[in-house]
């Protein structure tokens, strides 16, 4: 069983954000860093905060790939929450490569309905494949740290991390939080009455359906799902209620929570590195809530200045590509340098600094 939360190497890292089956930029990165992807050597060891898949044009070469480093010795990675519904056998959007369909991805064009508009994603070949995936998806930890660093994929919560067994298989010990989650809201009449609420909005599905009214027991159930259960704290973070002019569109239904900048209340001395927020270097990232936008492009957050988002939306680049950006993207794949504190990205020259550590 795979030890839950495991120890970094000690000396220099390159911490590698959210991949999202961008296997081109996951090369052109490497290379920038150093890597040997043939020999599947580096200049240092690479950590991965999660999210490798799902939405790109080809989430499986990405996990081959990383297999490849990780089983060399010469890399680690977390699991993310799109890994997390992997391994729990959860259909949401954008995995329809593993699971073998393609419910697609809400798009509307300027002044037209919204349809859905399939992925251009490869899908598994073969059982065995799905089978070799799955297998290396179940042998990563949640979370990883040592005396200066930790790396998680969403929220460095202490509650959550003391619920942890020191190992285990991450998608049984999921499935159970989950399903006494669920119990509870059952005994508790919440279930129901959340569905009821869903019914009268296309069960909040339908994009150009937008609840008019606030769906309390909808919001008490997304809460507990999240609040409740460790392993999603860790790969999706925290999340805090919404009103009803906030409810907003994403994931494929409508929602009444949002996600916490957790990082605002983060005192400890090591610093933390996620992904997962969908951050932005420049433009704004179309129908994502930033929540690092109190915040310059590549600066720490926090009151110690110790928290880096490493995610900067690589993950839309399929969105980009359907506009027409074919050779300059908004977002892209970066890598933190620790101790250095730069970011490398794919697709941009040199280093870029970043500001504000250590407040």
């Amino acid at each position: 069983m795979p030890q839950l939360v495991a120890p970094l190497p000690d000396g220099p890292l390159d911490i590698i954000g959210d991949v999202h089956g961008e296997i081109d930029a996951l090369l052109a990165l490497l290379t920038r860093l150093g890597a040997d992807v043939d020999r599947a050597t580096v200049t240092r060891p690479l950590v991965f905060v999660g999210d490798l898949i799902d939405r790109g044009p080809d989430s499986a070469a990405v996990v081959a790939l990383v297999r490849r480093f990780v089983e060399a010795g010469v890399a680690q990675c977390v699991v993310g929450n799109h890994e997390l519904n992997v391994l729990q056998a959860d259909h949401k959007e954008g995995n329809g490569w593993f699971f073998g369909h393609n419910d697609g991805y809400p798009w509307r064009t300027k002044g037209g309905p919204t349809v859905r508009r399939p992925f251009d994603s490869r899908e598994v070949t073969s059982q065995a494949e799905q089978d070799e995936i799955r297998s290396f998806l179940a042998t990563l930890p949640v979370a990883l740290e040592r005396d200066d660093l930790r790396v998680v994929h969403a929220d460095w919560d202490h509650e959550a991390l003391r619920a942890l067994p020191p190992s285990g298989d991450v998608a049984s010990l999921a499935d159970d939080a989950e399903q006494a989650v669920l119990a509870e809201l059952a005994r508790s009449g919440a279930l129901a009455r959340a569905e009821r609420e869903r019914q009268h909005f296309a069960d909040l599905r339908d994009p150009d359906v937008r609840p008019d009214r606030m769906l309390v027991a909808v919001q008490e159930v997304s809460a507990a799902e999240q609040l409740r259960n460790p392993f999603r704290v860790l790969t999706s973070g925290r999340e805090v209620p919404v009103s009803l002019d906030e409810v907003f569109f994403v994931g494929g239904k409508w929602r009444f929570v949002t996600r916490a900048r957790w990082w605002d209340g983060y005192d400890d001395g090591p610093a933390v590195v996620v992904g997962h927020y969908w951050r932005r270097r420049g433009g704004a990232v179309r129908g994502k809530v930033d929540l690092w936008d109190r915040l310059a492009p590549f600066a720490w957050g926090g009151p110690r200045g110790n928290v880096m988002c490493v995610d900067y939306s690589v993950g839309r680049r399929f969105v980009e590509r359907w506009s027409g950006a074919d050779s300059k993207f908004v977002g892209g794949l970066a890598a933190l340098r620790w101790p250095e504190r730069v970011l490398v990205f794919d697709d941009v020259d040199g280093a870029t600094p970043t500001t504000g550590f250590g407040g």
